[in-house]
């Protein structure tokens, strides 16, 4: 589960009401595993749909009847992390609507997750409606959505909330249950208007750092099924204040997970030089160490890990990869020699 410092909601209170600052921040981490983390392939976590060549006919028929769709849900430690499923095929609301209906406890998503993942929406929940205006999503539970352990409330609402704004046209959520607004969820009273990513995911404090001088960094680590599949864990971390947001999430990536995580980052063997953006996209430059994973490559789950928290970080559409000022890495089947977007390092990915 999220392990969370005993004082993190008193912390996260102080934070806003002093700052009213972001939600993307690291913590001091003296990892014990400054060790290769384990070459494994990246699950279907980290994936999404496919790029495929246009098709007519039967083809375009066959293709449309499965869709991949990321549902967040608990893996075997308690962390809400996506993982992507191929759905049957529905368009706009509809498709929102049916990635929560795959997310309720006991229901046909659960039974497609590995052995140790779980639902995180209580059981018997449904999903009355969902609008969708001007980039707010109000969802409309039934009332079994209310029926929930005080330790999961949290984890409720990062699921929501990360799920709805995998959708291109939602950046915020709003919740009702039975038609009525939402102001607080009923077990532990957490405000719920307007829930967007900036609240954070499976949230950790690093130690030493203060409220009104904190700022928030998402990083994605890693996390393993077995010995064959990996996952990617999006962790948001407060860290002391600093106006390069986008450098402080890859020395938090570097860094790597808490002690005794059952985490790992993929992305141990390189220092960072620098990061900076450039209208819509992040230039970030790393050492020659980053190259050393096979034969002058950068490894695949390490340049996907990059990609996916400098976009969360920055809001940019691409990432630009050099090494000691040049931009000449490659890694798998990628090449990062051109700016990639999140969409092309998760396409990449075999199912």
């Amino acid at each position: 589960m999220a392990r969370k410092l005993p004082y993190v909601g008193a912390f996260l209170s102080a934070v806003f009401l002093l700052s009213g600052c972001g939600l993307f921040g690291p913590k001091d981490v003296s990892s014990p595993q400054q060790m290769d983390p384990p070459q494994l392939t990246p699950p279907s976590a980290a994936t999404s749909e496919k790029v495929t060549a246009p098709q007519t006919g039967s083809e375009q028929k066959a293709n449309k009847a499965v869709k991949v769709q990321k549902l967040y849900v608990l893996d075997a430690d308690g962390y809400v992390v996506p993982w992507a499923l191929q759905l049957p095929h529905s368009e706009g609301k509809g498709s929102a609507k049916q990635v929560l209906g795959y997310m309720v406890q006991g229901g046909e998503g659960e039974k497609l997750l590995p052995q140790g993942f779980k639902a995180v929406l209580p059981s018997g929940t449904k999903v009355l409606g969902i609008t969708i205006k001007n980039g707010i999503a109000t969802v409309d539970f039934s009332q079994e959505f209310k029926k929930y352990k005080a330790e999961d409330e949290q984890k409720i609402l990062d699921a929501v909330t990360w799920a709805m704004t995998e959708f291109d046209t939602v950046k915020e959520v709003n919740i009702r249950i039975n038609g009525h607004p939402l102001d607080a969820m009923p077990v532990k009273g957490t405000p719920v208007s307007h829930l967007s990513r900036e609240t954070g995911i499976n949230v950790e404090v690093a130690e030493g750092v203060k409220p009104g001088s904190a700022m928030a960094v998402t990083v994605y680590f890693q996390g393993q099924v077995n010995d064959k599949l990996t996952y990617f864990v999006p962790v948001t971390r407060y860290v002391p204040k600093t106006d390069n947001r986008g450098l402080a999430a890859m020395k938090e990536l570097i860094q790597g997970p808490k002690q005794h995580s059952q985490l790992f980052s993929p992305l141990l063997q390189a220092n960072v030089l620098s990061v900076k953006q450039q209208k819509d996209t992040v230039l970030v430059n790393f050492d020659n160490k980053l190259l050393s994973y096979n034969q002058g490559q950068a490894s695949p789950d390490a340049m996907e890990s990059v990609v996916l928290s400098l976009i969360e970080n920055s809001g940019a559409k691409k990432v630009q990869v050099m090494v000691d000022g040049k931009k000449n890495v490659k890694a798998g089947t990628i090449d990062y020699s051109k700016p990639v977007s999140r969409t092309m390092v998760e396409q990449a990915q075999k199912y």
